[in-house]
This record gives C-alpha cells, structure tokens and sequence, in this order.
C-alpha cells in the first residue's frame, strides 16, 4: 500500500481489481445490472460499473465507504472487468480540502506565532499553534481509519461480484 498523500485522496485503499468472466460483455454487465437489491447498490452504464455495498450492510456508512469503479471489456474467453475501490468523490474532494485548508491554517499560525514571539515567550504561547497543526493530522487519521473499517466491505464486493459474473 502506498502511503504518499495522492494515493491517500485519489485512490485510498490502491485496491485495484480484475474479474474474469465468461460471459459477453453485454452478459456481464445485465447479471451485474440484475443482481443489485438490498446488500449491494450499483449503476451500470454503457461498459461502465460502480458497485457499493448497502449502508444497512456496510461495516463503513456514510461518505467513507468504498465504492467498487470497474469498466468490462471483451476479452479472448469472455469478458474482463477491471477497476479499483475508492472513496465517493465528493468525499474525496472534501478530505482534500480539509487537509490542505487546515495545513494552511497552521502555516498561518506558525507565521503569526512567530512574529509575536519574544525571548520571554514559554511552551505555553506554541500550544495553540499546535493544537491547529494537529487539524491536518486528525483528517489523515480519519480517513485511514475508515479505510480500515472499509476492507471488509471491499472483500465483499469482490466476492459479490465475482459469483455475481461467473
């Protein structure tokens, strides 16, 4: 698993998945399209897919968890879907500018705490300036922390969607 800053927003758990069907394209994508219901939700369009596990089912509710982007396309003994699991793009988008907002903030702090320091400043005058640096480190801490609730959800999907194409 990587563990830069990009893989962390754009593709967080680097969960990449290849299906082998035998199947046609068309095929696969109807039994995908068919066998959504009440644990797994999804959407097929064109030889696209997006498969997510049902929030009554999820291990990670909400915005954090991971969603299943795959697209099928023919291959010499059926079919192949290919894809990766990663969070909703909005939330996505909004870790981001979580992180990077608050990173700024805390430059902001440290540039104004700075200024004002004196040789009689003590510890006590850098503890707001910490407690802001800790922001950025706090919306990390909760991403990774929904991405380990999300594996289980992702190994779910992949079962699913492995008996679901055979």
């Amino acid at each position: 698993m990587e563990n830069s800053l990009p893989a962390l927003l754009w593709t967080p758990s680097s969960n990449r998945a290849t299906f082998d069907s035998p199947l046609s394209p068309e095929a696969a994508l109807a039994r995908l399209q068919a066998g959504f219901g009440d644990e797994f939700r999804g959407r097929v369009e064109g030889n696209g897919v997006k498969v997510w596990r049902a929030r009554d089912f999820s291990a990670s509710r909400g915005t954090f968890a991971p969603l299943f982007y795959g697209v099928v396309t023919p291959s010499a003994a059926g079919s192949q879907l290919s894809g990766h699991f990663q969070m909703h793009p909005m939330t996505r988008l909004y870790t981001a500018a979580w992180i990077g907002l608050s990173g700024l903030l805390a430059l902001v702090f440290l540039v104004a705490a700075a200024q004002r320091a004196t040789p009689d400043s003590t510890a006590a005058d850098a503890l707001p300036v910490l407690l802001v640096a800790l922001l950025p480190l706090a919306g990390l801490l909760l991403v990774r922390f929904q991405q380990a609730k999300g594996r289980a959800d992702e190994a779910t999907v992949r079962e699913w969607i492995e008996k679901t194409i055979k």
